[in-house]
Parts: C-alpha cells; sequence; structure tokens
C-alpha cells in the first residue's frame, strides 16, 4: 500500500490529512466535535465518538452514508484518485 501512495507522491501522513480534512468537510453540523475522525489505516477510518446513542445511530444507519460522502468529497478533490474509504468504525470515546 506503501508503495501505491510513494508512486502518487502521497505519504500517510498526507493520505490522514486527506482523510481528515474531508471528514471535516461532510460531517453535519450537529455531530462536529461529537463525532471526530481519529485514525485511518488500510482503508478503514475510525471515528471517536461521544455518546452511546450517537454511537448507534451512526454505527447503525450512517455508516454507508459517510462511506460514499468521504468518497466522493476526495475524487471531487482531485488530490488521490486511488485513495478510497472502504469502511467506518464507530467507537466510543
Amino acid at each position: 500500500m506503501n508503495q501505491v501512495f510513494q508512486q502518487h507522491g502521497l505519504s500517510r501522513g498526507s493520505e490522514y490529512r486527506l482523510v481528515f480534512e474531508s471528514w471535516d468537510r461532510i460531517v453535519p453540523p450537529d455531530f462536529v466535535g461529537r463525532a471526530q475522525a481519529v485514525s485511518f489505516r488500510n482503508g478503514k477510518l475510525i471515528v471517536a465518538v461521544e455518546s452511546s446513542p450517537l454511537l448507534e445511530e451512526l454505527r447503525g444507519y450512517r455508516a454507508g452514508e459517510f462511506i460514499a460522502l468521504l468518497n466522493h468529497d476526495i475524487s471531487v478533490r482531485g488530490e488521490a484518485t486511488h485513495l478510497v474509504v472502504r469502511g467506518i468504525e464507530f467507537r466510543r470515546n
């Protein structure tokens, strides 16, 4: 995986930055500060969530929506056309 990023001029740090910036752009205002991206590895974004009810909402109803929004945002920006978010894991803080 690192070789792919290096071939396209991206480091793991820039990969994180792109995904985290996209998360900040697509997350709804009422979730800001309550659900924060904390890690991205092997195509999976880890999001720390502040409350159990929000965790259940995100896990049960919103994961697919956020994956689609993230991938769209990343592709529209054009900085990393090969970068794909394949999954999201929501965890309680």
